[in-house]
C-alpha cells in the first residue's frame, strides 16, 4: 500500500493544499467521505485541512479523479467547489489581489506568482483584439472537471475584487473558452458565468475588456499590495526558483531604495557574472534595462495611487536622485507628469 504523502511546505512541485480545500468542502456537502476520498489519493487529512502541504501532482490529480467518481461524474461539482473557493487558499498572493487597485494589476500579480502556489497550470495574459484573455493552460491528464472549476474560481475571485451593488448583476467576463468538449456543465457553468462558454478551445480562458480591466477597484489598497508583492517576491528569491526575470525582479524591487541598481549590482546579488546574467535574460527575450523600466513604472504607478506618498518619496523610493529627473522618466513612460498622473486616476475613482 502507498505512503501518504508528506510533501514539504517549501517544495515548488505540485499544488498548495488550500487550492484544493474548496473541493475538500464541496464534496462534505454533499455528504461524501472527503477525508476518505483524500486517504485513498494519499493525502493526510490533517496537515491538508491545515493548509500547510503542497500536494503532489500525481496525488492532486488522483483526489479530482475520486471525487469525479463519488459524485456521479456530475460537472455541476465545479460550480460547487468555486462557490466554496476563499482567498485564503491564495495565502499572500490573495492578499496582493484583494488589495490590487485594478483587476489588470491583480491579475498581473496572479500571472506572475501563480507558481508559488501551483506547478499543475500556467498562467498566462494574452491580447486579442479589444479582449485580454487570461489563460489557464494544464497538462493533457487534467480533467474537464478541473478546467471548468477554474473558470468558475476566477469570476469568483474577480467578483470578490469587484463585488455588485445590491439588485444589480454580479461582475460577468467578456467571454470564457473551455479546452475540453461538451460535458453536460454547460448549463450550471453558464448560469454561474452569466455567459455560454465556448468548448474545445486550444486552451482554457476568461476574456476581460480594457474597460473592466483598468477601472479602480473600490477595495484597492496600494500600500498594502506593495507590501504583499515585496513578500513574494522576496519568497521567490529565498526559495531561489522561477524564471531569471522574475528573480531580478525580485532583486530590484528591494534594491531600488538604494539607488544601486545596475545590472552588476543585480548580478552579485545573485551570484552571477554579468555575462551569464545577460545570457540567460536574453533566452528569456528580456532585456535588462527594460526589466527595469518595467519594475519602476509599476512600482511608480502602485505608490501614486496611495495619497500617503507625495511625489518626493516615489522618486526616493524607485532610486531618482531627483524629482526632476523621476518626471522626466515618467512622462517618458506614461506621457503624463507624475502629478497629472495621480489626478487623473483620483476623478476616475469617483
Amino acid at each position: 500500500m502507498p505512503t501518504p504523502s508528506r510533501p514539504s511546505p517549501r517544495s515548488r512541485d505540485g499544488l498548495a493544499s488550500g487550492l484544493l480545500l474548496p473541493l475538500h468542502q464541496a464534496l462534505r456537502l454533499r455528504g461524501l467521505d472527503a477525508d476518505g476520498l483524500l486517504r485513498q489519493a494519499h493525502i493526510e487529512p490533517e496537515p491538508f485541512l491545515a493548509a500547510r502541504v503542497r500536494i503532489s501532482p500525481a496525488n492532486t490529480l488522483k483526489l479530482w479523479r475520486l471525487a469525479n467518481q463519488a459524485t456521479g461524474r456530475d460537472p455541476a461539482l465545479a460550480v460547487d467547489v468555486a462557490e466554496q473557493f476563499n482567498l485564503r487558499a491564495l495565502g499572500v498572493l490573495g492578499m496582493a489581489w484583494l488589495a490590487s487597485t485594478s483587476l489588470r494589476e491583480g491579475i498581473r500579480r496572479l500571472v506572475r506568482y501563480y507558481d508559488l502556489v501551483s506547478s499543475v497550470a500556467v498562467l498566462s495574459l494574452q491580447q486579442e483584439g479589444e479582449l485580454s484573455w487570461l489563460q489557464y493552460r494544464a497538462a493533457p491528464e487534467v480533467l474537464p472537471l478541473t478546467h471548468d472549476a477554474w473558470a468558475g474560481v476566477m469570476l469568483k475571485l474577480c467578483r470578490s475584487a469587484y463585488p455588485a451593488a445590491p439588485g444589480s448583476t454580479p461582475f460577468t467576463a467578456a467571454g470564457v473558452r473551455l479546452a475540453h468538449a461538451e460535458n453536460g456543465a454547460n448549463a450550471a457553468l453558464t448560469s454561474y458565468l452569466g455567459c455560454r462558454p465556448q468548448m474545445g478551445a486550444a486552451a482554457t480562458a476568461i476574456a476581460f475588456t480594457a474597460a473592466q480591466l483598468d477601472a479602480p477597484l473600490p477595495g484597492g489598497h496600494p500600500g498594502l499590495a506593495l507590501n504583499a508583492e515585496k513578500i513574494l517576491a522576496a519568497t521567490r528569491a529565498a526559495q531561489g526558483h522561477g524564471a531569471t526575470h522574475s528573480q531580478v525582479r525580485a532583486h530590484l524591487l528591494d534594491m531600488l531604495p538604494s539607488g544601486d541598481v545596475s545590472r552588476a549590482a543585480v548580478a552579485q546579488r545573485m551570484h552571477l557574472s554579468e555575462r551569464t546574467l545577460q545570457r540567460r535574460l536574453e533566452a528569456e527575450n528580456f532585456g535588462f534595462a527594460e526589466l527595469l523600466q518595467q519594475t519602476r513604472l509599476e512600482l511608480a504607478q502602485n505608490l501614486l495611487r496611495d495619497p500617503e506618498h507625495d511625489v518626493q518619496d516615489v522618486a526616493f523610493i524607485l532610486g531618482f536622485a531627483e524629482i526632476s529627473s523621476f518626471t522626466r522618466a515618467f512622462r517618458r513612460w506614461t506621457g503624463q507628469a507624475p502629478s497629472a498622473w495621480r489626478e487623473h486616476q483620483g476623478a476616475a475613482m469617483h
